[in-house]
């Protein structure tokens, strides 16, 4: 094993995990199950590699049917799953991967090490904004032996096992290598060859998935033969399938006031636990008002983070952190706190010459209102709720934001469009959050905040700091674990005072699901319990 791993481990241990409430865990049972059905609010596309959409569920659906090197176990640790194994030179810049030699893919193909080869030089040649970026430390993949690959890396990494070996999907060659452009290819779902524990079979656009599970899985036989996804257009919609036993489980949290709700009903049952996903306001900082410091930190001043919280979700979350880490984690910098206080984010605007000259509520910059749109997806009834607050809160001050509602793939192509910050972007302010994997790794806060957009592959607001760019460009390749939480501590402080995004919130999930039909749950730590070690047997999980 890596030596990085024992400090992958201490920080993720460290992590919520302490906090969980006890008695949230379903109690994991070998119960087999002949079908499950689950409702989503977003089509996920045809689900492989390329053509997913969302970090969640998209990436979990994605990973029902591809496997990974490694996998996280459910204190949300990586451990050997495809590779059995990884050792690294004493320089950090080679490592040698051993791989199980009893896996096949879903066509029957054995898997060898000229697939993970092959995925690593497929991944950096047809660039895909998050595997592309995960792989990015690593020069080369060079295959030794049936079952070892040597990967050489540019610089040390120290977060290579959970941000790379355990995110990245393994492709079979034998059926990438006939797809020269994925960009350009129709990518029906007969290209979801996989090594995972179950295999997509049918996918109607806006209506439904349906897997089948994969028997002779290497790692053990799935409990649940038959999973399918129905798609409903909002968590309103999915709620009723639920109460009316269309589905029997929710993979999104629900609100927290529904929880009482539905395990009122008697045949239906809840899980909670902290996540590390987050809820934050992204903006066009090229744009004005955005592209004032006085305006962005006086709206983040005027914003109650507990009262969200309190409002929402009912006290179930952590107040965000502005310089974006967890207060949980052994990263975070205890001197950064985020201030609710009106006055001063009044006078910060005064000082600024930000006022409102005509005496409508509204305050002008350039003889322009601050008065602008504030995008939030449809099929998210939870930040539709807070992107309201939040408008009610900055009106205090004298802006105006009009929130508007937009269905997923509008709100997705105003700020991301095609998930590629090269495209730009198209919008003044929106709601917006990450998965937990960005969160879990320390290092990925690069991917925020750095101006290159190789690197930065996740700033959405278009920041630039020459400072941010040197700082997590160091971070990325460290290994001393005191000089990273130090660069953390840096890299949080600089983030806190010039708000590239402002952190609202870590909230808590809620999923609701029917105990009689299936009740392996696993709650991996931040993660929530929809992930592939859910239907998997106790004894196959790592």
């Amino acid at each position: 094993m890596i030596a990085r791993h024992v400090r992958v481990l201490i920080y993720l241990l460290a992590m919520l995990a302490p906090v969980l409430p006890a008695g949230v865990y379903a109690a994991p049972s070998a119960q087999a199950v002949e079908q499950l059905r689950m409702g989503i609010t977003g089509d996920e596309s045809t689900l492989n590699p390329y053509t997913y959409v969302t970090g969640n569920p998209g990436w979990n659906m994605l990973l029902l049917q591809y496997d990974t090197l490694f996998q996280l176990d459910g204190n949300g640790v990586p451990q050997p799953w495809l590779a059995t194994g990884a050792t690294a030179s004493d320089d950090g810049l080679t490592v040698i991967l051993d791989l199980r030699d009893d896996v096949t893919w879903h066509d029957g193909e054995p898997f060898t090490a000229e697939d993970v080869k092959f995925t690593v030089d497929y991944f950096k040649q047809n660039t895909h904004g998050r595997f592309t970026r995960d792989l990015r430390p690593v020069e080369s993949a060079e295959v030794t032996g049936d079952y070892q690959v040597v990967l050489t890396l540019t610089a040390p990494s120290p977060s290579l096992e959970l941000g790379t070996l355990a995110d990245v999907p393994i492709l079979p060659q034998h059926v990438w290598s006939e797809i020269e452009n994925p960009a350009e290819a129709n990518l029906g779902i007969e290209t979801n060859i996989g090594t995972g524990p179950y295999k997509l079979t049918q996918y109607e656009p806006d209506q439904f998935y349906t897997f089948e599970a994969n028997a002779d899985y290497w790692a053990g036989a799935p409990l649940v033969a038959e999973l399918v996804f129905v798609r409903y257009a909002d968590t309103t919609g999915s709620i009723a399938a639920l109460q009316s036993a269309e589905v029997d489980m929710l993979v999104n949290s629900v609100p927290p006031e529904q929880a009482s709700l539905l395990t009122g009903m008697g045949d239906i049952d809840v899980i909670q636990g902290p996540l590390f996903t987050t809820d934050m306001i992204t903006y066009d900082m090229e744009r004005a008002p955005f592209n004032q410091l006085a305006v962005r930190q006086a709206m983040s001043l005027a914003i109650n983070r507990q009262d969200i919280i309190d409002t929402v979700y009912l006290g179930t979350g952590t107040v965000g952190n502005i310089g974006w880490t967890h207060p949980a984690s052994v990263y975070y910098n205890s001197a950064i706190s985020a201030e609710y206080n009106l006055d001063r984010a009044t006078a910060m605007l005064d000082e600024a010459g930000i006022v409102d000259s005509d005496g409508d509520g509204i305050r002008e910059l350039d003889g322009e209102p601050l008065s602008f749109e504030f995008l939030t997806p449809s099929n998210n009834a939870l930040r539709i709720r807070i992107a309201e607050l939040v408008r009610e809160m900055l009106l205090a001050i004298g802006i105006d934001v009009q929130v508007a509602v937009v269905e997923q793939t509008t709100w997705e192509e105003a700020v991301w469009p095609e998930f590629d910050v090269n495209n730009g972007r198209n919008y003044d302010m929106s709601m917006w959050g990450w998965s937990a994997p960005v969160q879990a790794d320390p290092v990925r806060i690069s991917s925020l905040v750095h101006s290159d957009p190789a690197i930065g592959s996740l700033n959405l607001t278009g920041y630039s700091n020459e400072q941010i760019d040197a700082l997590t460009e160091e971070l990325s390749t460290t290994l001393d674990v005191d000089r990273q939480i130090e660069l953390m501590h840096e890299i949080q402080a600089i983030i806190a005072e010039e708000l590239p995004f402002i952190m609202l919130l870590y909230p808590d999930a809620v999923y609701a699901y029917r105990p009689a039909v299936f009740d392996n749950w696993l709650f991996m730590t931040g993660q929530g319990v929809f992930h592939k070690l859910s239907f998997l047997p106790g004894e196959a999980r790592p």
